[in-house]
């Protein structure tokens, strides 16, 4: 790629970036991601400058000596138990757990069925089947089921009738004793506990030695049969096949004892944020010294750990990119004029950072936090652009700052949000020194009624209260001298924009640029003033900017100074140097009044928005008067076809049409201020007719095209230019002759004088509001105001 086309590449990206960009990608990637890299920048610088939220340094101290200074914790945190006294609390918890035994109520039917099915089982190898000898089929039976019986007990069981007593006993006992509860026999030698937890529909505790056991059953038992074999008998099938109905469980018991260990607290207590852990000069306690090294140990844990130290970096930046993208999202959707240009986005976004690193020295300094500069944020912005993009301001920088700056948890951000709230919506009331005081108290009432509200709440308390009172009261009284005196001054010197301090600058008649126009254009000065009050009136009337349209109304014609005697408004009766130049000559003379205005506003720096009043109060329109003599020239030199020989367009103003409904409306007032003079009985009929005449020509010509007028608007304009122009030329009620004489009738102003407007053949319209009025109304106008826009020829 050659230096050239490196050239042409940059400078079609500083375009962009400067200005909209075009529908390629590349255009639109310079445009906004310069924008989105300004964000990113910020928000990893802002968070630097908040060192305060770095962890401290810790503190080695033994118990006994004597610490030098406090020892604050700078965040929450518990006091871990030791390991040795935590495991011992454990253990007696884990000690204090019982075993648990269970009720198992289908023990007796168990325990019969296992008794029954041995003695059937029996009596059929006693019987003994065919081929199996009988002592065999015994011997396997018993060594089948585990039962160990002696000869002697053999021989009882093989009468048929002691089998069935021995059944008896057996059922009986299992019926009568397991339902009381009956443990295994290793119960009372495998447990280490007195107690026992039983589970038998309600859970209760009962000592372990009062438990019976399965050896214990035949001891307990109330009937079995009454020989000793007898009883020997059913003492071993009773220790064979009984069921305990009281079972061990293991499972719920470990569950129990684990649940015990996890319910012991691991911590002795709870360090609060900016708790005193260690007092000065005193002596360090054990269990202060338990404390400063659980303290220590999660600040080691802390600083050590890079993840949580590079996730409190990235989200800190993170944070600070949301906010600050909040502003920049509402520019781009809300007030595009502002985020498509470089230097507005960047001036905006700056402030809003401003007051972070503000708040920053403010926290570094340990003043108050009511010194925090949201409040230049808010007026300058508001004072620049408007309200509603500064109030966005004031709350994003006052959540920012929630996360970056150490504000009290209640009072700061409200008292914050409130005061920045009040400048930035009150600052485009202030258009004189004094009112800056009203501004001034407004934002101290919003600290003073944020602080009455939190302390009764209970979040503050009165000698606070009244501490953030007076420095909120400076705080307003310095920010807002420095910023409406000093800083809003150089904001739009670097922007270009006019803001109402300027604006009553430039509305001073005293101001040198205007005092030379009194001097050089005595009658365009008059007129200037005249357009001004017709066109502020009908500003208030729309909503408009009506000290802005006042200001252009006075500078709109300063051109004029330049060749004064050329128009209506400046000559001498019966003198017209109109008479000696051909149309075309004089055309080129009125047009060229707009070219010396814009060049007279830029010798003497006026805003470029005045400028916009200078190129745009005529528009496009034609300047007939001159057009029509040269029209009757060529007709009267060769005929009808001559008067196609002229080109409307060098009789035409360059423009542009006005772009803003304050333009639209000194086109409007111009216009009608000139044809209202020449109205020879302006009865309130006739200067309603001439407005409407007027507003209805230039619609229909199409110079109200490219402004954001409406017809409700124009309306309510019109109504405000009758109303106006009525009371300039109300007259005096005439009396009967020598009632009222002298001194009135001689102060009464005479009929309006049309003889400085050049000649022309035209009759007098009989019918106000005639075309042929228009026709004279609107030739008035243009010889009286006639101008020209350089634009085209300075692009």
């Amino acid at each position: 790629m050659t230096a050239a086309r490196v050239r042409e590449t940059w400078r079609d990206l500083m375009h962009a970036v400067n200005r909209e960009p075009e529908e390629s990608w590349k255009a639109q990637a310079a445009h906004h991601g310069t924008r989105a890299g300004i964000v990113l920048v910020l928000a990893v610088v802002l968070p630097l400058l908040f060192p305060g939220h770095q962890s401290p340094e810790q503190q080695d101290l033994e118990p006994g000596t004597v610490a030098e200074t406090d020892v604050i914790a700078s965040f929450t945190l518990p006091v871990p138990k030791p390991a040795e006294q935590l495991e011992q609390e454990r253990q007696v918890r884990e000690r204090s757990v019982l075993p648990v035994f269970r009720f198992d109520a289908s023990a007796p039917d168990s325990s019969k069925a296992r008794a029954t099915a041995f003695l059937d089982d029996l009596g059929q190898a006693l019987a003994g089947p065919e081929g199996v000898p009988r002592d065999s089929a015994v011997r396997q039976l018993l060594d089948g089921r585990g039962v160990s019986l002696g000869a002697p007990q053999l021989a009882f069981l093989e009468a048929p009738q002691n089998r069935r007593a021995l059944r008896g006993a057996l059922e009986r006992t299992f019926d009568e004793l397991l339902p009381r509860g009956v443990a295994p026999n290793q119960a009372l030698t495998t447990y280490d506990y007195e107690r026992v937890a039983l589970h038998d529909g309600e859970v209760r505790s009962v000592r372990l030695d009062s438990l019976t056991t399965v050896e214990d059953l035949a001891r307990v038992a109330s009937s079995f049969p009454a020989s000793t074999e007898g009883y020997r008998t059913f003492e071993a099938l009773l220790r064979e096949f009984t069921v305990p109905s009281l079972r061990p469980d293991e499972a719920a018991w470990l569950e129990e004892r684990a649940r015990a260990r996890a319910e012991v607290d691991s911590t002795t207590g709870t360090i609060l944020e900016a708790e005193r852990i260690i007092t000065a000069h005193e002596r360090v306690t054990p269990a202060q010294h338990e404390r400063l090294q659980a303290y220590n140990a999660e600040l080691a844990r802390r600083r050590g750990s890079l993840v949580n130290r590079g996730g409190r970096v990235a989200g800190r930046a993170l944070f600070a990119a949301l906010l600050l993208s909040l502003v920049g999202g509402t520019l781009f959707l809300f007030r595009p004029g502002i985020y498509r240009e470089i230097r507005n986005f960047l001036i905006v976004i700056g402030l809003v950072a401003s007051s972070v690193a503000g708040a920053a020295l403010v926290e570094h300094l340990t003043l108050s936090t009511a010194l925090v500069p949201i409040v230049v944020t808010a007026l300058a912005i508001g004072a620049m652009y408007d309200g509603i993009l500064a109030l966005v301001a004031v709350l994003a920088s006052t959540i920012l700052l929630m996360g970056l700056a150490a504000l009290a948890p209640l009072y700061d951000p409200v008292t914050l949000a409130l005061g920045g709230s009040v400048a930035a919506l009150g600052v485009r009331g202030v258009r004189r020194r004094r009112q800056s005081w009203v501004l001034i108290m407004g934002i101290t009432a919003a600290y003073l009624a944020g602080g009455v509200a939190l302390a009764l709440l209970g979040a503050l308390s009165f000698g606070s209260l009244v501490e953030a009172v007076v420095w909120g009261f400076v705080g307003a009284t310095l920010y807002t001298i420095l910023t409406l005196g000093g800083l809003v001054p150089l904001l739009e010197k670097a922007t270009g924009i006019s803001t109402a301090q300027t604006l009553l600058e430039l509305s001073d008649l005293n101001a040198p640029l205007l005092r030379e126009l009194s001097l050089k254009a005595p009658g365009t000065y008059a007129h200037s003033i005249n357009i001004a009050n017709l066109a502020e009136a009908a500003c208030e009337a729309i909503g408009a900017d009506s000290l802005l349209v006042r200001a252009g109304s006075y500078y709109h014609d300063i051109g004029k100074m330049v060749n004064p005697q050329y128009f209506v408004e400046n000559q001498p009766k019966g003198r017209n140097p109109h008479d000696r130049h051909p149309p075309l000559r004089s055309a080129a003379i009125i047009r060229d009044h707009v070219r010396d205005g814009v060049r007279l506003a830029t010798g003497h720096r006026l805003p470029p928005v005045i400028h916009d009043f200078v190129r745009e109060h005529h528009g496009t329109s034609l300047i007939r008067y001159f057009y029509d003599r040269a029209v009757e020239q060529a007709i009267e030199q060769a005929g009808e076809a001559g008067a196609a020989e002229v080109n409307p367009g060098d009789f035409a103003y360059l423009g542009p049409k006005p772009q803003s409904r304050e333009t639209a409306i000194l086109m409007l007032a111009d216009g009608i201020e000139s044809a209202s003079r020449v109205l020879g009985d302006p009865t309130p009929e006739r200067i309603r007719a001439t407005i409407d005449a007027m507003v209805d020509a230039r619609l229909e010509e199409g110079q109200l095209d490219q402004c954001p007028l409406t017809l409700r608007e124009i309306d309510r304009a019109r109504a405000a230019f009758a109303r106006v122009l009525i009371g300039m030329y109300h007259r005096r009620i005439d009396y009967p002759t020598g009632i009222r004489g002298g001194e009135d009738d001689a102060a009464s102003p005479p009929p309006a004088d049309v003889s400085m407007a050049p000649s022309r053949p035209r009759k007098r319209p009989e019918r106000p509001g005639s075309e042929d009025q228009l026709e004279v109304a609107l030739d008035a106008a243009e010889v009286d105001d006639p101008e020209a826009s350089v634009r085209a020829a300075d692009e």
